[in-house]
């Protein structure tokens, strides 16, 4: 049988930060001749992306837990992973092959013995494990995923599979976190004495800046940071 093809996934929920705006800007960093699909509760219209409605609200619960619709039984192609507040630096070509039967996760920037959930790949086979155990109890998931130990979706995910493969062993110096590896202690107020060991400069090699918690991408002027794109700009321009 021939395997489906890998689906690029980004996750949108709406009442907190993130907007189809966030998508565009993404999308625009991914190379062309994608599929792409983004899970979401707030439908839009952009090139590339096909909008799949979210099957539950995830309504008063933190806005990350809406990944879980990432391992719905419906969806049934391996899936490409990224968080919307993902910076990508370089060529990512190689990721886009991915065919491991195995699900490969970050190793955590701040607590290297976790997984990290901000970019994934998802081979199908993995979805039914974790989506069933979730919504068994999707409360008491919510509630036990509080701390340090077991912290949100990553810690989730963790709990129910173990261990996995982790991307840093894969790509060694790919994958970067903007807190942990870029900012200068002294230099900049998001670097901290116990985390932070950048020179304020984007490592050499870097190809998948990711932003976990604050800044977002925007809130910094870092030169390779791309421009936030909006799709009202994208209308405006079009009526004119």
């Amino acid at each position: 049988m021939a395997k489906k093809q890998l689906k690029i996934a980004l996750v949108l929920r709406s009442g907190a930060e993130y907007n189809a705006d966030h998508v565009k800007t993404l999308v625009a960093q991914l190379p062309t001749g994608l599929d792409i699909i983004c899970l979401t509760d707030t439908p839009f219209v952009l090139d590339r992306v096909t909008c799949i409605p979210l099957k539950y609200p995830y309504r008063g619960i933190r806005g990350w837990w809406a990944k879980m619709d990432l391992f719905r039984p419906d969806i049934t192609d391996d899936l490409l992973y990224f968080d919307l507040d993902t910076v990508i630096t370089g060529d990512i070509k190689k990721l886009l092959k991915t065919t491991s039967d195995q699900m490969i996760m970050l190793t955590d920037f701040y607590h290297p013995q976790y997984l990290m959930s901000s970019v994934m790949y998802i081979p199908n086979a993995y979805k039914k494990r974790i989506w069933d155990t979730f919504w068994a109890n999707p409360q008491r998931h919510v509630d036990e995923c509080t701390v340090t130990e077991k912290w949100g979706d990553q810690g989730f995910i963790r709990g129910v599979i173990g261990d996995c493969l982790r991307w840093q062993d894969l790509y060694p110096d790919w994958f970067v976190s903007y807190k942990a590896d870029i900012v200068k202690v002294g230099e900049s107020p998001y670097a901290t004495e116990r985390y932070s060991r950048g020179n304020g400069s984007l490592p050499t090699g870097a190809r998948v800046v990711v932003f976990h918690g604050k800044p977002r991408p925007q809130q910094c002027s870092e030169s390779w940071v791309p421009p936030f794109l909006t799709m009202a700009a994208e209308a405006e321009s079009e009526s004119s």
